[in-house]
């Protein structure tokens, strides 16, 4: 529908298990992530306990194992769990109003507020603990067990028997689509009637083939047209009383049960019927003719001629070209007057990655994030991250008290910014957000060569988790405001890009630095793009900046940014000692297309100090190797010596932010 349905916008949690102390704004669709043991599971159980109908009063009595490990007995202490969430865009869903009209807490924007706690309370045998969930800021108002009917959480676990729970007639999916129709008694006399005749008579009430289309196209889009997967139902009972809750989905032409099908089949199945039923039901697609009629009676019936049509069977049916302004006129007037009064669920997803090809992680994301639903999702999957919003992530990270939560729900970003992120991100199947830190570069030399600078300081980066991401640019800003949301440590490399003025005042990149340059002024571009930055996202006031290049350097390198001089390799090669220089020539040798005279050529240049020129030689067109290339040779020859002091300084750096974690 084209109004968003209601959705967390803000949880605190207090003393429970993992989190000692969280407060975090959330989005309508939100992907939780972090290492094994972070807390992820616990995350939704901190929302279950106050939305799940599922779990029992007993269940929401918690025991000592529940507070966080930090507090010294905590029970014995009188320490206290509390969980609250705030929940907006709500306020079109009349049945929300009016039920849960004592939880809210603003009118701008219109917020509910439901607050879960768990504290000591004196009776007469001593200190007891109670829980209580109450609404708004009102303890004395309960959130129940009805009003979970309404407003609750509906979770799909990691673990589970799909097969057994489609199967199921309290739990099948398929029968609460079902149960979403207006599907009359003599109508499934009739076709028992016929089922009787004939095994080939089809279920053919528009309910039934609207249901059977809505699957179709929800599962199609989720996994493509390339496999058998056209969907059907089909009944072995002919007592109308059981008919429908004896109704099987069928896949294939062939009508295979899904204990036939694979588990990932199966799973993707059930996820699709899970979507379906927690879809927006106030515009029905199908009306039955005496209801069309009692409308027809009401204020504001007109839209109805304007949205249905009826059909041979005498139903009622929603056009499927609707204008956006009809549909919002014939979703007030459906509420107004025939309400499903549904209320809205919230639906968790743990790891839907389970058993499922990459291709079909990324397809069934994106078709949950098409939906309309609110959603909580847990992953490990980087195909699930890589395709994900930048402003729907939840990252979660150990703390040394407990685990900590960043959210990019409020992430402000220009569309270019984003753009580039996106791709960043896809291209690099969502690595950014695993690694236990991670270093910022501009090019392909440095994504190759600082790893193997980090193995000779004996530092590696995998060890701690730490990534390289070549970003492909000098443009910084977006990953650095993206890593800030998230919380995880990072550096920045860059490089100084020396340039000078000539006489006519023009800036001249591309030369090394000669006394000359002095009269008419040098500087670092590298420099001038990190003062920027650092000022740009408050990290630095411009005051705090000095005009001397090596005090820019020290301040900058305080706060994880670490500015070259020139470029990496010719800093490199002003680093490097005699022998150091021979390994550069071996590796252009190995590599160059060209023949001993561009080969001498590239060695003369090296011994002279003429680093510009050498380098200039790789990327020549004869040469035909490539700065890419090169670095890639060179990383597996590279010595102690070479690394610039620059790079050794950042390699530290982030090596010891993680480990402070």
């Amino acid at each position: 529908m084209l109004l968003k349905s209601p959705y967390i916008s803000r949880i605190k949690i207090k003393n429970f298990r993992n989190f000692i102390d969280v407060d975090e704004k959330l989005n309508h669709k939100q992907v939780i992530i972090g290492e094994n043991n972070v807390g992820k599971t616990n995350f939704i159980k901190a929302i279950q306990l106050i939305l799940d109908p599922k779990l029992s009063e007993d269940q929401r009595f918690l025991t000592d194992s529940d507070f966080n490990n930090t507090l010294e007995s905590p029970m014995e202490n009188g320490q206290v769990i509390e969980i609250s969430i705030e929940v907006q865009n709500f306020e079109h869903n009349h049945t929300l109003l009016s039920i849960l009209s004592d939880a809210v807490i603003s009118d701008g924007p219109p917020t509910i507020k439901l607050t879960y706690r768990y504290y000591p309370q004196e009776s007469e045998r001593g200190t007891d603990y109670q829980y209580k969930i109450f609404q708004g800021d009102k303890e004395e108002v309960a959130f129940t067990h009805f009003h979970r009917k309404y407003f609750n959480i509906k979770v799909i676990n990691a673990i589970r028997d799909v097969e057994l729970e489609m199967k199921s007639i309290n739990k099948s999916p398929l029968n609460k689509l079902l149960s979403q129709y207006d599907i009359r008694k003599e109508e499934l006399e009739e076709i028992a009637d016929k089922l009787k005749a004939t095994s080939e008579e089809v279920l053919s009430i528009d309910e039934l083939e609207h249901l059977t289309s809505s699957i179709n196209s929800k599962f199609t889009d989720t996994i493509g047209v390339k496999m058998d997967s056209a969907i059907s139902l089909g009944t072995i009972d002919l007592d109308p009383n059981r008919l429908l809750n004896t109704l099987k989905i069928m896949l294939g032409s062939q009508k295979r049960p899904t204990s036939n099908n694979s588990l990932g089949l199966n799973n993707i199945l059930y996820i699709s019927l899970i979507l379906l039923s927690l879809e927006d039901k106030t515009i029905p697609y199908i009306i039955k003719e005496d209801i069309f009629n009692n409308l027809l009676a009401e204020e504001g019936s007109e839209i109805l001629a304007e949205c249905y049509a009826q059909n041979d069977k005498g139903n009622f049916i929603l056009s499927e070209e609707v204008s956006s302004q009809d549909t919002l006129t014939l979703y007030q007037f459906m509420e107004d007057n025939n309400s499903p009064n549904s209320g809205f669920t919230i639906l968790a997803i743990e790891e839907p990655e389970s058993h499922l090809h990459p291709a079909l992680q990324r397809l069934i994301f994106k078709d949950v994030m098409k939906q309309n639903s609110s959603l909580l999702m847990t992953t490990h999957s980087p195909y699930i991250t890589s395709v994900s919003p930048l402003n729907s992530m939840v990252h979660l990270r150990l703390s040394g008290s407990g685990t900590s939560i960043k959210t990019t729900a409020n992430l402000s970003l220009g569309d270019r910014d984003t753009k580039d992120l996106e791709r960043y991100i896809d291209v690099k199947k969502g690595e950014i957000y695993f690694g236990q830190g991670v270093i910022l570069v501009e090019g392909v030399a440095e994504e190759y060569l600082i790893p193997s600078f980090a193995e000779l300081l004996s530092k590696p980066l995998d060890k701690k988790g730490i990534v390289v991401c070549n970003i492909n640019s000098t443009n910084f800003e977006p990953f650095v405001v993206f890593l800030r949301a998230l919380g995880i440590p990072h550096i920045l490399i860059t490089d100084g890009d020396y340039y000078f003025y000539n006489e006519e005042k023009e800036k001249i990149f591309g030369k090394m630095f000669d006394d000359s340059h002095e009269l008419f002024g040098n500087s670092f571009d590298g420099n001038e793009r990190m003062e920027k930055l650092t000022t740009d996202l408050n990290i630095l006031f411009a005051e705090q900046i000095s005009d001397n290049h090596l005090e820019q350097d020290n301040l900058f390198a305080e706060n994880g940014i670490f500015v070259g001089k020139y470029t990496l390799e010719i800093d490199m090669l002003e680093a490097s000692n005699g022998n150091d220089k021979i390994i550069f020539s071996k590796v252009f040798n190995e590599l160059t297309l060209g023949g001993e005279t561009q080969q001498k050529n590239f060695k003369v240049a090296i011994d002279n100090g003429k680093y510009v020129e050498a380098l200039n030689k790789i990327e020549s067109s004869t040469a035909k190797i490539g700065k890419g290339r090169f670095s890639q040779g060179l990383s597996t020859e590279c010595t102690v010596s070479m690394i610039p002091k620059y790079i050794k300084n950042a390699i530290e750096f982030i090596y010891d932010e993680v480990d402070e974690l």
